[in-house]
């Protein structure tokens, strides 16, 4: 039930958030933007994205038309933000992470161990501290219009992990961002940073010796081939963000924003229902394909993150503190 309450106070804020500004007559010609993702097209959430697009154009009455790009075609994620942000006609797949480039403070949504489950992720969205920082952010010139919940990573080995112990030396694959890094040395290893796309010649030539990841992707792109066991570490609750360009955004016209806002509050409800039993039932996949799944003691890995604020001196002082008692407060 909670998670329920929080949900919908989550869309609320959102759609809020989302339907201010912009013009009221609505000009002839559309408007073609290209998803760049970084899942591929066999990714059971590249069809959520397809049917996203389509609705999208429907109900904007063909005013806005989305191309998806899976598999990183568009441009490495990074370079589709790049891209958004330089007001490019590009919706970037992206996360906090990437996003503090431009707002450092909002890295540290993605620090290991702060958020612990979608309750914990849903009160930090509806938090004055992250709205002000998504307020920021458009104001430098990204807009994010969506956050979807997707599900715990998990660590990928070749080999099997018992201990934080074990992951010492090994060369685990992380997206290219100081806080990615930061969760990776977390978890025990040496980050190595590689586009998703160029990550499975990378297991196989030695390059990386591990990933961290959902099940989806891990399935999707074939790293089961190589990656034959699984940790349960749910160092970070996998979200995805939608962003593009702020000035976009706020020149669509009144009516097709608002249908844009509905279609989106739409789809962050169905990842938020869906997500969950599609990873599990991909967790069932990947045993089948041989797989093994560990549960593992997380005390060393939670003891590891009570520092990383001391690595982030950029962070306004405070924030880590003041998100962690939201989330506190959020339990009693």
């Amino acid at each position: 039930m909670l998670k329920k309450i929080l949900f919908c106070v989550f869309v609320l804020v959102t759609i809020s958030s989302l339907t201010a500004g912009g013009k009221s007559e609505s000009p002839d010609s559309g408007i073609l933007l290209k998803l760049g993702i970084t899942k591929t097209n066999q990714d059971p959430q590249f069809i959520w994205y397809s049917r996203w697009a389509e609705d999208v154009g429907k109900a904007t009455n063909g005013y806005l038309k989305v191309q998806v790009y899976p598999a990183e075609s568009l441009g490495k994620a990074p370079d589709v933000l790049e891209m958004a942000f330089r007001g490019e006609a590009v919706i970037a797949d992206t996360d906090f992470a990437y996003l503090s480039t431009y707002v450092p403070d909002l890295s540290v949504v993605m620090a290991p161990y702060l958020i612990r489950n979608a309750d914990d992720l849903f009160n930090i969205w509806n938090s004055q501290e992250l709205q002000e920082r998504l307020g920021k952010l458009e104001e430098r010139g990204l807009k994010v219009f969506t956050m979807n919940y997707e599900y715990p990573r998990m660590l990928w080995t070749k080999m099997p992990i018992r201990s934080r112990a074990d992951v010492a030396g090994l060369k685990i694959r992380t997206a290219p961002s100081p806080m990615w890094n930061l969760v990776v040395r977390t978890l025990g290893g040496n980050p190595t940073n590689i586009a998703q796309s160029e990550t499975y010649s990378a297991l196989q030539q030695g390059v990386a010796d591990g990933a961290e990841m959902i099940p989806s992707v891990v399935f999707s792109w074939k790293w089961y081939e190589v990656l034959k066991h699984a940790t349960r570490t749910d160092h970070v609750i996998a979200n995805n963000l939608f962003a593009l360009s702020s000035k976009i955004y706020r020149d669509l016209p009144d009516n097709v924003r608002k249908a844009f806002d509905e279609v989106n509050a739409k789809y962050m409800r169905e990842y938020y229902e869906l997500s969950d039993a599609m990873q599990e039932e991909h967790i069932e996949k990947l045993k089948a394909l041989g797989v093994t799944f560990s549960d593992i003691d997380m005390t060393e890995f939670y003891n590891a993150a009570m520092d990383v604020p001391s690595h982030f001196p950029e962070w306004t002082p405070g924030i880590y503190q003041r998100l962690r008692a939201i989330l506190d407060a959020a339990k009693k």
